[in-house]
């Protein structure tokens, strides 16, 4: 289900009443906004404006989405893995288009195992896990997400 185009506080709000959070809302927004901030720190170029909150269940071949493993998890908890940018290439392969900022000393202390332009067989993410579709599609004369795309590195793990 796709919520709304451009992720912005009302789209936030209408998750976590959707999600069940009707009495703690404001916190889950807050926690959801942090995290959001944290997560595009990986991505230099991409803004709210470029993202649309979906389910990942309905994403399909040829579409670009962000999948933060940490976007519900509240203020306070430690997390290591980074968020990653993915291409469906169909129902069963995913390329990795960039990976953002984090450690990820637990899933790939090397940083061997998953790298920018790997090809992964499958991902374990449940069907209602909402993740961060990438609407923008830029063209090497510009547009919106035209740094990300074409000028930023694309492996921002620290």
């Amino acid at each position: 289900m796709v919520l709304l185009e451009m992720v912005n506080d009302d789209v936030l709000i209408k998750y976590a009443w959707m999600s069940g959070h009707k009495s703690d809302w404001p916190d889950f927004v807050m926690d959801m906004k942090n995290r959001m901030t944290e997560m595009k720190l990986g991505f230099p170029g991409i803004s709210n404006n470029d993202l649309s909150l979906v389910e990942f269940g309905t994403l399909k071949p040829g579409d670009l989405f962000i999948h933060d493993p940490y976007i519900k998890v509240p203020k306070g908890v430690i997390y290591d893995e980074a968020p990653i940018m993915y291409y469906i290439l169909d129902d069963n392969r995913f390329y990795i288009e960039g990976i953002g900022k984090g450690d990820d000393s637990i899933r790939d202390p090397l940083r061997l195992n998953i790298r920018w332009r790997d090809i992964l067989p499958s991902l374990s993410i449940e069907p209602d896990f909402p993740v961060f579709s990438v609407d923008s599609r830029p063209t090497m004369n510009g547009g919106p997400a035209y740094y990300y795309f074409f000028k930023a590195y694309h492996d921002q793990r620290t």
